[in-house]
């Protein structure tokens, strides 16, 4: 029951933050304006986010629960497939086109992290691998969002498959 209220909360702040975005800029919405959006009160604010990092931490939030949602409805296991998570970007565009346009590719990236199962890796050539796949598939989805989402996710998806299947034949 707790966890379900944590989760709406959160949901109910990002949610404002979201909304508040479409008018104003990212770094002049401050907890009040948040806050007021979101009808509550500073202190429950602080029960759920820090000061320092709160507004990338509710947008994480936000994306992390919606990708659960997308997962659960598309029936996607934990291991996913890229593909999922181009769909889910591409369901999801208006967030991402939002986060682009207000420069936070920091917060699409740690998502990215998130999101890609990588699996445990102690091996550490296994987490450069990794790592290396995390930062293509990014780079990638950044210039679709460069491009504003202009292809399609089977395209993209056509992209990323490309790219890996050229990487590997020049290596073999």
């Amino acid at each position: 029951m707790k966890k379900n209220q944590t989760a709406f909360m959160k949901l109910c702040l990002a949610d404002a933050l979201i909304k508040l975005m479409k008018t104003q800029d990212f770094d002049t919405i401050n907890v009040n304006s948040i806050c007021k959006e979101a009808d509550i009160g500073r202190t429950t604010f602080y029960r759920y986010f820090d000061n320092k990092n709160s507004k990338e931490e509710m947008l994480l939030f936000k994306i992390k629960y919606e990708w659960e949602q997308h997962s659960d409805k598309h029936e996607i296991d934990k291991q996913g497939k890229n593909s999922d998570l181009t769909e889910f970007i591409y369901e999801n565009r208006r967030l991402f086109s939002m986060l682009y346009h207000n420069d936070l590719i920091s917060v699409i990236m740690r998502a990215l992290e998130d999101l890609i199962p990588s699996g445990e890796t102690y091996d550490k050539q296994a987490s450069y691998l990794m790592s290396f796949f995390i930062y293509g598939y990014f780079g990638i989805i950044y210039q679709w969002m460069k491009y504003d989402f202009d292809e399609t996710p089977e395209q993209i998806q056509k992209h990323i498959n490309d790219t890996i299947t050229s990487g590997l034949n020049q290596n073999l």
